[in-house]
C-alpha cells in the first residue's frame, strides 16, 4: 500500500546536479550527510559554499558531517540511524574511500541499518566535461567494478548517469533501504555529473514527500494459529529475542502478551534491549539452561538461535521463527530446525499472536506462576554466578565483570550504552527501550565508537557511554574519532578495557582446543600465541589530545570516583575516556 503522496515546493534555482542531490536528500528527512571528501566531492563542495553566500535562499541541505576515516563516516551514520530510525547518507572518495568502508558497510547490512552509501568515481573523461580528469591520480584510482566490493553487502547498487535521472534515482535508492529487511543500498556519484547543469532552473518543484514505502510484511495468518495452539498446550512457553528491540516500539507489546498469557521471555545474543530484565517473566540470556525446561519456542529476528550440537532444544520441543528475513538469505550457510517461520514484523506479529492465543486459551492462570518460578530459578543461578564472577576481593585485578558491575551502578537512567565486546549483558539491568546497542552480527571491529559518535548525534541530551575491547578501540582508528568528537561537539563517555589482548582470538583458540597447547599457555597465565597486542599506547592521551578528559585507571576503587569524575567532564560538554587496565 502506497503512502499518500504529498509535495514540497523547491523552487529556488540550482547552478548544479549537486544541489538537486543535496535539495533532494534534505526533502526526504536525511538530517546528515557523513563525508569523507577528496577530489571527487569538487561539486558538493561548491553546492555548499553557494548555500553559504549572504542573501542566497536554497532548500534544506543536510548537514555535512566531515570524517577523517571511511569507517569513522560510516559507523557515526549507522549509530545515527539506530537510535533514531532514520537513514542517513554516506559520501567517500572513489575506490580508496570504498575500500575502507567496507567493513562498516557489512555491519549495517547484517544489522539491517538502512543508509545510502554514496561514493565517487575517477572522472568519466579525460576532458571536453566540467568535471574531467585533472590530476594524475585519476588514472591510478580507476576500476574495473568499484561497486563490486560491496555489492554482496548491499540491497541495490547504480552509478548516476546523468543528472535528468537524480530525483528516480535517490527516491528509489532510499525507498529500497527502507524497505523490509532493511539494509544500505550502494550508488556510484561521477564528478562530471555531480557537475551538470540540470536541464530546468527548478528542477526541484513538487518533490514527493514522504517516500512512497510498503508496508512491513505482515504474518501469514495460519502460520500465527499454528504458533498460537503450540504455545496454548505448552507448559513452558518461551519467546526468544535477539533483534526484536531494534524496533523500541515492540518492547511493550512483548511485555503485555507474555504478561496476558503466562509466557517467558529468554535472549539469544541480545544485541539490543528487547525485554526488561527486571520483569519476573525474564528467564536470562541462556537458550542452552533454558532448552530442558521449554517446550514451545518463538525465536524474533534471531540469526543464530542457538549453536548447534551445544545448546539446540529437544527434538520434541516445538520450534518457530519470526523476522523481515526469517532464513537470513544472505548468510551462505545457516540450518536451524522450524516447525513454522515467518516472514513478518514484529510489529505486525505481536498483535495478531495476542488475537490467536485470545481465541485458542482466553485465560490462562497457573501457567504464569510456573514461567515465574523457572525464572526466580535461573536468576538465582545467575546471581550465585555473577557474585562469584565479580569477585569480593577488593585487591583483585579489574576483569569485566567488575567492570560491568561499576557502570551498571553509574549509569543515569536515560543513558544509551554502546558495546563492543567488554560489557558483560548478564550484569546489566536495561529497563528502558532503545538504552543498549550491542556489536552487529557480523562483528566488524571498529564499529562502536563511531556508532557511538552518532548515537550522542542522535541523541544530544542523554549520557552516551561507549565502552570497547582495547582491540576493538583501536580498531575504530581512535585518533579520527576524537577528533570527530571535538570537531562535531559529541561528548562521549568511553571506557576502554585495556588487558593488552584479542580475546576473541584466545577464546576461539580456547573452544577448539581446550585441553591442548593453547590451555597450557594460558593457564600458565601467559596470552595465547597471537592474542596478545601488547605493548598497547597510553589510551587516555588519544582523548587528551582532542582535548578531552582521559583517566588511567588500575585498581578497583578507582573505577568509581574516575567514573563519577569523567561523567562531570561529559556534562560540561567535554568528551571523556577511561582506559580501565584489566586482568
Amino acid at each position: 500500500m502506497n503512502t499518500p503522496e504529498k509535495t514540497l515546493s523547491l523552487t529556488a534555482a540550482v547552478e548544479s546536479v549537486a544541489e538537486d542531490y543535496l535539495a533532494l536528500l534534505g526533502a526526504h528527512g536525511v538530517d546528515y550527510l557523513y563525508m569523507g571528501a577528496g577530489t571527487d566531492t569538487a561539486p558538493l563542495v561548491e553546492a555548499y559554499a553557494r548555500a553559504q553566500r549572504p542573501g542566497h535562499v536554497s532548500p534544506r541541505y543536510p548537514v555535512p558531517i566531515v570524517a577523517v576515516h571511511e569507517n569513522l563516516a560510516v559507523g557515526m551514520a549507522h549509530g545515527y540511524t539506530m537510535v533514531t530510525g532514520r537513514p542517513q547518507a554516506v559520501m567517500l572518495h572513489v575506490s580508496v574511500g570504498a575500500a575502507n568502508a567496507v567493513c562498516g558497510i557489512m555491519n549495517a547490512a547484517r544489522a539491517q541499518i538502512p543508509m545510502l552509501f554514496t561514493a565517487g568515481r575517477t572522472p568519466l573523461y579525460d576532458h571536453g566535461h566540467k568535471g574531467s580528469r585533472n590530476s594524475e591520480i585519476h588514472w591510478a584510482q580507476e576500476m574495473f567494478d568499484q561497486a563490486g566490493m560491496i555489492r554482496e553487502l548491499v540491497k541495490w547498487d547504480y552509478e548516476l548517469r546523468d543528472g535528468l535521472q537524480v530525483r528516480d534515482i535517490i527516491e528509489r535508492a532510499l525507498t529500497i533501504a527502507q524497505t523490509h529487511p532493511r539494509g544500505p543500498v550502494s550508488l556510484t556519484l561521477p564528478r562530471e555529473v555531480l557537475a551538470q547543469t540540470p536541464a530546468t532552473p527548478t528542477a526541484l518543484s513538487g518533490v514527493p514527500c514522504p517516500l512512497p514505502l510498503p508496508c512491513g510484511p505482515a504474518p501469514d495468518a495460519q502460520g500465527v494459529r499454528k504458533i498460537a495452539q503450540a504455545f496454548t498446550t505448552a507448559m513452558c512457553p518461551v519467546i526468544v529475542c535477539t533483534a526484536s528491540g531494534a524496533d523500541p516500539e515492540t518492547v511493550a507489546p512483548l511485555v503485555a502478551l507474555c504478561e496476558r498469557f503466562g509466557i517467558g521471555v529468554a535472549e539469544a545474543n541480545g544485541r539490543v534491549m528487547n525485554f526488561p530484565t527486571d520483569h519476573p517473566l525474564y528467564l536470562g540470556r541462556s537458550v542452552a539452561e533454558l532448552a530442558p525446561h521449554a517446550d514451545a519456542l518463538l525465536f524474533l529476528e534471531s540469526d543464530v538461535p542457538w549453536l548447534p550440537g551445544r545448546s539446540e532444544p529437544p527434538a520434541a520441543t516445538f520450534v518457530a521463527h519470526a523476522g523481515t528475513d526469517p532464513l537470513f538469505a544472505r548468510y551462505p550457510s545457516r540450518a536451524f530446525r522450524s516447525d513454522v517461520t515467518l516472514t513478518t514484523t514484529v510489529a505486525a506479529l505481536l498483535p495478531a499472536l495476542d488475537t490467536a492465543l485470545a481465541d485458542a486459551a482466553p485465560t490462562i492462570s497457573s501457567r504464569r506462576d510456573r514461567v515465574e518460578s523457572l525464572a526466580a530459578q535461573l536468576a538465582a543461578v545467575r546471581s550465585r554466578r555473577w557474585t562469584q564472577a565479580v569477585g569480593t576481593d577488593d585487591n583483585a585485578p579489574i576483569n569485566k565483570s567488575f567492570l560491568s558491575q561499576c557502570i551498571n551502578e553509574f549509569k543515569p537512567a536515560d543513558a544509551i550504552v554502546v558495546n563492543e565486546y567488554s560489557l558483560q549483558r548478564d550484569g546489566l539491568d536495561l529497563v528502558q527501550p532503545g538504552a543498549y546497542f550491542g556489536m552487529p552480527p557480523s562483528a566488524g571491529l571498529g564499529w562502536g565508537m563511531p556508532a557511538a559518535l552518532g548515537a550522542q548525534q542522535a541523541a544530544p541530551g542523554r549520557m552516551v557511554i561507549g565502552v570497547f575491547g582495547d582491540g576493538a578501540y583501536l580498531f575504530a582508528n581512535p585518533a579520527a574519532c576524537h577528533q570527530a568528537a571535538e570537531m562535531h561537539g559529541l561528548p562521549v563517555l568511553t571506557v576502554v578495557y585495556n588487558n593488552e589482548c584479542w580475546g576473541a582470538v584466545q577464546s576461539a583458540a580456547l573452544g577448539v582446543y581446550p585441553d591442548s597447547h593453547t590451555a597450557a599457555v594460558t593457564q600458565a597465565g601467559r596470552k595465547a600465541p597471537l592474542a596478545s597486542i601488547a605493548p598497547v599506547p597510553d589510551f587516555e592521551r588519544y582523548v587528551e589530545a582532542s582535548r578531552g578528559y582521559g583517566e588511567r585507571v588500575t585498581v578497583r576503587a578507582q573505577l568509581r570516583p574516575a567514573l563519577q569524575r569523567a561523567a562531570k567532564a561529559v556534562r560540561s560538554g567535554r568528551q571523556a575516556l577511561l582506559n580501565v587496565i584489566g586482568s
